[in-house]
């Protein structure tokens, strides 16, 4: 990870309000997101994200990137198989 001006609790803290903010079929759609369709929401979050990051484009990325983590983990469509 690259050096950004916000500290990593506070990027955690960033991620953590911007999810609670979410609805449920926001974060679903992001979590099944392939990675290399982020940047198509990065300018939508840049908007969001200017206020609180100034003009740093390496800190949104990799706020946007770990928000997409983060759903990957929790928020994934995962196919179950029924048991016998």
């Amino acid at each position: 990870m690259k050096n950004h001006p916000l500290p990593p609790a506070d990027m955690d803290r960033m991620v953590a309000d911007i999810l609670s903010g979410m609805s449920l079929k926001e974060k679903s759609l992001i979590a099944n997101m392939d990675e290399k369709s982020l940047p198509y929401l990065q300018y939508a979050f840049d908007v969001y994200l200017g206020r609180d990051v100034g003009d740093d484009p390496e800190t949104g990325k990799e706020i946007m990137r770990r928000i997409w983590q983060t759903l990957q983990q929790t928020h994934r469509i995962r196919l179950v198989k029924k048991g016998r």
